[in-house]
């Protein structure tokens, strides 16, 4: 399968770890590749997980050791997904456990 500019674009963002900037930036990456592609569900998952994490941040003053805890495993599991997809492999059942540790990083997971 041919390289994806867009997707090899949000991996090389993703490399450099996140911050709020590029949270708000793969967010709105995402909406538009949501709308533009056939994986929507993937997309707009990504796009909800990185929005919730951007909102999470916004308006506060996260401590280092916060801000880690929110992104922990995150990153890594996001690029995974977008590795996946440029392969052409289907991702929806890696959508479910990055939901789960969104939720865990925000405290807010029960299980």
């Amino acid at each position: 399968m041919p390289a994806d500019d867009r997707i090899l674009r949000l991996l090389d963002t993703l490399e450099g770890g996140l911050s709020q900037e590029k949270l708000e930036s793969l967010t709105r990456e995402f909406n538009s590749l949501a709308q533009d592609r056939a994986e929507t569900l993937v997309f707009f998952v990504l796009q909800k997980v990185c929005e919730r994490l951007a909102s999470a941040l916004e308006g506060e003053g996260v401590s280092v050791e916060r801000f880690e805890e929110l992104t922990a495993g995150i990153a890594d599991q996001i690029a995974d997904i977008l590795r996946d997809l440029q392969q052409g492999n289907g991702a929806i059942g890696k959508l479910e456990p990055l939901v789960i540790t969104l939720f865990r990083n925000l405290g807010l997971f029960r299980r």
